[in-house]
């Protein structure tokens, strides 16, 4: 597949060597039927045990890297393997939301994290974990700006505007569509030998998934020998509560920080060591409405992962009312160094050789600083 002829976004930025690795609420009657091929259920293989040794040839391969770019009150995270594929989970906001003024900034800095860190490589598998425009919102200009192979989603929703965009995008471009959902786990894209993708799902969707889009997501899985990454887009506690998966090393928080997502329950089950959690600053676009991260689940997290003192991000009192909030129902809540927010850090960029650690650096292409040891 060539590369598409950029966007008018895309030719603001300017193109950058590949990182040297070598080697939207919908309503029930909106949803049309499924058209595209829907792959046999495949069950999701075992992941490795917390803790276990890299084999040698993770140790000896290139490193696998993470980058949660800061997309703002959105999610786009682009997973750079060993061999040099690429996967995309998420795309971020629309730059055309109506009434966000600052979606169109937030797009802008997605396309150009993407082109840094792609160049002119194609996006080997691109993930849309549920179908809201701060998810899926910039797949027509990712799809146009880079060659895409794969597509996932739900399969939810396809009569939304946003939806339909983003499928006709696709097409357009002529990637081919996967729809994955708990009888049809089947991720359309191999590991390397090192690297391991599972779609963990429910048996079934939740009955709070047909009014609550967020409790349809896709949630993905990645292993990399000894360390792990799970991408759990907007899961809430319905959701949290189906799930089956053992402990892992960095959690992508859902929903943004919420206090509907990640409960008690649900950290206790993959007690993470590292969590990165995806948000707009406090009065920054459609997170005027949302107020994330909450503060309670800010708490939570630095409890359970540990580590050294990590300064403060803003965060919001869960027991107000979003809606016409003052000021001061933000604070500024301690965090530890193993809790990333992208309102604070900007982009984070963590790095695996598969030995249970991670290491942020400061892009995809920069050399590694000091290892944060999986506790």
């Amino acid at each position: 597949m060539t590369l598409a002829a950029p966007t008018r976004l895309a030719a603001l930025v300017s193109a950058f060597a590949l990182a040297a690795c070598a080697g939207p609420s919908a309503t029930p009657s909106a949803r049309a039927p499924l058209e595209p091929r829907v792959p046999p259920s495949a069950a999701a293989p075992s992941p490795p045990g917390p803790g276990a040794p890299a084999p040698a040839a993770c140790l000896a391969a290139p490193p696998l890297r993470v980058t949660f770019y800061d997309a703002g009150q959105a999610l786009a995270a682009l997973v750079t393997l060993p061999d040099g594929r690429h996967v995309l989970v998420d795309t971020g906001e629309s730059p055309k939301r109506p009434a966000c003024a600052a979606c169109d900034a937030w797009h802008a800095r997605v396309m150009a994290g993407l082109t840094r860190d792609l160049g002119r490589a194609p996006l080997d598998l691109l993930w849309v974990t549920h179908q809201h425009s701060d998810h899926l919102g910039g797949v027509p200009d990712v799809v146009s700006t880079f060659a895409t192979r794969n597509y996932v989603d739900n399969g939810e929703d396809t009569g939304e505007p946003t939806v339909k965009a983003a499928r006709a995008a696709v097409s357009a471009h002529g990637a081919e569509v996967t729809v994955v959902s708990p009888s049809a786990p089947h991720v359309p894209l191999e590991g390397d030998g090192t690297v391991r993708f599972s779609a963990i799902l429910p048996q079934k969707w939740p009955r709070s998934c047909r009014a609550s889009p967020n409790d349809c997501s896709l949630v993905l899985r990645v292993d990399h020998c000894a360390t792990s990454f799970l991408f759990t887009g907007d899961a809430e506690a319905p959701l949290e509560a189906e799930l089956s998966t053992g402990p892992v090393t960095v959690l992508q928080v859902g929903h943004h920080g919420s206090d509907t997502s990640t409960t008690e329950a649900f950290v206790a089950r993959v007690r993470p060591a590292y969590a990165v959690i995806s948000a707009g600053k406090p009065d920054e676009g459609t997170n005027t409405t949302y107020c994330h991260p909450r503060a309670s689940t800010v708490a939570r997290l630095t409890r359970v992962t540990g580590g050294n003192p990590g300064g403060t991000v803003r965060a919001f009192d869960g027991r107000m009312k979003c809606k016409g909030s003052e000021p001061s129902s933000w604070h500024d809540e301690p965090t530890t160094d193993h809790v990333w927010v992208t309102a604070r850090d900007g982009d984070v960029t963590l790095e695996s050789t598969g030995d249970g650690t991670v290491r942020r650096v400061p892009s995809a292409r920069a050399s590694s600083i000091a290892a944060l040891q999986h506790p």
